[in-house]
């Protein structure tokens, strides 16, 4: 297992066909909340087939700052589609391992072992 501390943090939700239709008929001042896939705002990420919207971070989140993060995500997404019920709790972390592609953990699956190349490399702390 390895500690992957200059990844980014990924807070958001499932895009479901409400919250999809009402990003598209958002008003045009309230598309910059989401619409720039760099903004400071919201981006929208795809993963296989599902797409996501919330907030980008830098790793290293502290523990005190998740509800606010949270609360943030879900005050924006009230703003641009007021007409989809947001609740808090419908917000996920994921790590964002590269430009728009996210990586969701299985504790269910084990470490992959066999790749060598990783070992002593890059920007974690790996315990055998």
């Amino acid at each position: 297992m390895k500690l992957l501390k200059g990844e980014r943090l990924f807070f958001g939700c499932k895009i479901d066909s409400k919250l999809r239709e009402a990003l598209a008929q958002a008003k045009p001042g309230d598309r910059r909340y989401f619409e720039d896939p760099n903004g400071e705002f919201l981006r929208v990420l795809t993963f296989e087939d599902e797409r996501w919207i919330g907030k980008v971070m830098g790793g290293g989140v502290q523990v005190s700052d998740v509800e606010d993060i949270q609360r943030n995500v879900v005050s924006i997404l009230r703003r641009v589609a007021p007409n989809v019920r947001t609740s808090p709790s419908s917000i996920k972390i994921f790590a964002v391992a590269a430009e728009g592609d996210v990586v969701i953990a299985d504790d269910h699956e084990p470490p992959d072992t066999d790749d060598a190349d990783d070992k002593g490399e890059g920007p974690y702390i790996d315990y055998p």
